[in-house]
């Protein structure tokens, strides 16, 4: 272990060093300010980034440091137990939280030197240190059904940060060697610890990943009165769109092999479109049967408009001013994962993608669920329970 261990831990830990270093505008600035601050000045530069190099790569203890409210943790490692965290800037406007966090990485100098990384365990450590939070919504959906340009919308609010699909909440329901209740208590110190580091932004919402559905009950026992939305489309137009490019739960990602019986035969699938109209079949029904709960609201592609998004504003209970609605009608012209694109509807081409046969199997397959679900989606307020 490297002698500077302890000026490291004391660095990551001290928001009073981390604002020196984030006042640097150069890389020769930032590595003089931890010389100066390490009194290690007689070190050369290649010499100190080796030295950082060294030590970002200890698995540090919780009791060694604390990161909580200032540092955003962002990355699990099954295989080492291992968090990783680095500096925020700003909330997050992207359409994915991995685009965000690469954004931070790119753009805040001490990220490019200082990448603390910390045991599993130390959450329960750090955890103490913020909040506990609720959520003030969640996102469920079935993929290439609307949910970016929803969470889009959403982190127009000023009030609000949105968790887009974040990759380190996945990682944890993907590590199969925790138990439930390890993965449930790990989800709500991370949620908590992510939120900590966006105060003036306290309504959080966590879209989730198409897959994580499969966990429904696991995170609906930590949050049960969380107001939860649903998105849906027509299967079809879901299988059309994986066809162009095809999604990780669609693409027989083997790291989803122990998550749901329904991605562990990928490889005795035949043909990929059968496999993915099974995977979507399972999404489906797991979504039809969570529709049932208190709270939730289900929304179909077709209804998502500027007047749709209010109604999902009021559902969270997240006050909104009319230049937001203004601002959201502008947004809503552009694709929403793409967004110096104009957007234009695709349902037509979606719906053409396949031969007339196969829409037919599609149908045969999947339209009873989905047809349940849209008779939810089309009564005057979706479900709507207790809020």
């Amino acid at each position: 272990m490297s002698d500077l261990f302890s000026a490291y831990c004391e660095l990551i830990s001290s928001p009073a060093q981390l604002t020196r270093c984030q006042e640097a505008t150069s890389v020769s600035e930032l590595l003089c300010v931890i010389k100066h601050l390490w009194q290690q000045t007689a070190l050369s530069d290649d010499q100190l980034i080796a030295e950082l190099a060294q030590l970002n790569q200890q698995v540090i203890s919780g009791d060694n440091i604390q990161l909580a409210g200032h540092w955003l943790p962002y990355r699990y490692h099954a295989k080492s137990r291992s968090i990783h965290w680095c500096l925020p800037a700003g909330h997050a406007t992207e359409p994915f939280q991995d685009e965000t966090i690469s954004r931070y990485r790119q753009t805040v100098l001490v990220n490019q030197f200082i990448t603390p990384k910390t045991a599993l365990s130390s959450l329960d450590i750090q955890a103490q240190a913020v909040q506990s939070i609720t959520p003030a919504g969640f996102i469920f959906h079935l993929s290439r059904c609307g949910s970016t340009l929803l969470s889009g919308c959403l982190s127009e609010l000023e009030t609000t940060s949105v968790f887009s699909e974040s990759p380190v909440l996945t990682e944890i329901l993907l590590d199969q060697t925790l138990n439930e209740t390890g993965q449930q208590q790990y989800l709500q110190h991370l949620i908590n610890l992510q939120a900590s580091v966006f105060p003036a932004r306290p309504k959080i919402v966590i879209k989730w990943n198409a897959w994580d559905i499969f966990r429904w009950k696991s995170i609906r026992a930590i949050y049960p009165q969380v107001p939860v939305i649903f998105l849906v489309r027509n299967p079809v137009e879901i299988l059309a769109s994986h066809q162009r490019s095809a999604g990780r739960h669609m693409s027989g990602d083997p790291s989803l092999a122990d998550y749901h019986p329904v991605f562990a035969q990928w490889n005795d699938a035949s043909n990929l479109l059968d496999k993915q109209l099974q995977v979507l079949d399972c999404l489906l029904s797991t979504m039809y049967s969570a529709c049932s709960s208190q709270s939730t609201f289900l929304i179909d592609y077709q209804q998502l408009n500027v007047h749709t998004m209010v109604r999902v504003f009021d559902f969270l209970r997240i006050k909104w001013e009319q230049l937001v609605f203004l601002k959201i009608q502008e947004r809503m012209q552009f694709h929403s994962k793409n967004p110096s694109q104009l957007f234009l509807p695709d349902t037509e081409k979606k719906q053409s993608l396949f031969a007339r046969q196969t829409q037919e199997n599609i149908k045969a397959h999947l339209a009873v669920t989905y047809t349940r679900l849209l008779a939810i989606a089309n009564n005057s307020r979706g479900i709507v329970i207790n809020v």
